[in-house]
């Protein structure tokens, strides 16, 4: 099976993916393109899929990956219409043309680089299979919800997805058993980093099932059968207790991070998940872990993880990643001698605190704000960029994802650890770990 490109990582923040089309994107003489031209005209076709999302469209090739993926904003539409041709023509008209001021360029060459803004024009996408009628005017509600002031956008479109979403049931036809019993059935949202994935959440007497209510996984159903997970957590989610982190195996490791749509319902599915019969994850004490640690069974980097988990921290959400603190403070010493007390950062202080003389400067800048102004520190320890400073090597989609398409000024790039410490002391607005 063919890889597909395309993911939520290029969408909007928030940005809901629905369904995608076989389409051909119709491709004509000196990329100019124009509604008297009839389908003859045509020098040639592109084959793909046209995702229809809340805030675009997004059109992927499918033979070729040199070919961009080429996006269209709803709100750079400039008109969505059926393409009439002005004269007969032996193709049977099931043609959606979109007439745009602008459009993004993504994956030119199936590299990763910074998005490219291009000037619009026609796009014409013939429909293979779908009935153009049926989706025409979903898409013209989605273009006219664009046009709208930004509370009422979002409202907008908060209806649609909600209307989208309550005709989609779980199908039965995916129990793993056909005796199965159904326990209970919510609406989730899947969270990976910088992206929200809405579905359902099935409990049966045996399985977790997981149905996304698009096509953007490999396969259209996650089950996870209730003898296999490993860990169930209940965690925040964007400061509310709304939060479950499932961790299983079926001969690999495998983690599932959803949020519902209230503390209620979250609670109750822990509940009556964990009241199972196949159920058997047994809680860990913090005072036990805390012991393993101290007798060396399990390594400092493991018991930092687990910190973290306490404290409501995952690798799903760069809002709330795992922090690890700066330990050594020697970052130009040729060789450290672990057993000196002074190559070691005082734990006792946050980082912002360690600089006597920045803290200092902090103190005196506090002072001299206004009472309804006051602060100390001016940025926070973790955050989604902070995390993708470190990270933006492994995982650059996620930097274009969070800055619009565009990578960071090279000068601001993460080069070296010394170099970073040593602005995390000086610096009046750098205090990550």
């Amino acid at each position: 099976m063919e890889k597909e490109r395309f993911s939520l990582l290029l969408l909007e923040p928030g940005e809901i993916y629905f369904e995608d089309f076989s389409v051909d994107l119709l491709l004509q003489p000196d990329d100019q393109q124009s509604q008297s031209k009839s389908s003859s005209s045509f020098q040639s076709s592109l084959i793909g899929r046209l995702k229809m999302c809340s805030k675009s469209v997004v059109f992927e090739a499918k033979d070729d990956i040199r070919q961009p993926l080429i996006k269209i904003a709803y709100k750079d539409c400039l008109q969505i219409r059926r393409w009439e041709p002005t004269r007969l023509d032996t193709m049977e008209c099931n043609v959606l043309a979109i007439e745009c001021s602008h459009y993004t360029e993504m994956l030119n060459d199936n590299v990763v680089q910074p998005y490219q803004q291009k000037d619009g024009k026609v796009f014409l996408f013939n429909f293979h299979y779908a009935k153009l009628d049926d989706y025409i005017q979903q898409l013209c509600q989605l273009h006219r919800a664009s046009t709208l002031h930004a509370y009422e956008q979002n409202s907008m479109i908060a209806t649609i997805v909600f209307s989208r979403h309550n005709r989609v049931k779980f199908n039965p036809l995916w129990l793993e058993n056909l005796y199965e019993k159904i326990i209970c059935d919510y609406q989730v949202d899947e969270i990976n980093p910088l992206v929200v994935n809405p579905g359902r959440l099935l409990l049966t007497n045996a399985f977790v099932y997981f149905q996304p209510y698009n096509n953007i996984q490999r396969y259209p159903v996650v089950k996870i059968r209730l003898k296999t997970i490993q860990s169930f957590t209940k965690r925040r989610f964007l400061l509310r207790h709304v939060g479950l982190e499932l961790r299983w195996s079926d001969g690999s490791d495998q983690l599932l991070y959803v949020s519902f749509r209230n503390q209620t319902v979250r609670d109750d599915f822990y509940a009556k998940t964990t009241q199972q019969d196949d159920f058997s994850v047994v809680e860990q004490i913090p005072e036990s872990i805390t012991l393993k640690w101290q007798n060396g069974l399990i390594s400092n980097y493991d018991y930092l993880l687990y910190l973290n988990s306490l404290a409501d921290r995952t690798y799903q959400d760069l809002t709330q990643y795992p922090v690890f603190p700066w330990v050594i403070c020697d970052y130009t010493s040729e060789e450290l001698d672990l057993g000196d007390p002074t190559v070691y950062r005082d734990l006792t202080k946050p980082v912002g605190a360690l600089s006597q003389e920045r803290l200092q400067r902090l103190k005196e800048r506090c002072e001299e704000m206004g009472d309804d102004q006051k602060f100390l520190y001016g940025s926070h320890y973790s955050a989604p960029g902070l995390v993708l400073f470190y990270l933006v090597r492994k995982y650059p989609k996620l930097m274009l994802c969070l800055q619009n398409g565009r990578f960071d000024h090279p000068d601001r790039m993460f080069n070296k650890v010394e170099d970073v410490y040593s602005n995390c002391m000086i610096n009046m607005a750098d205090f990550k770990e």
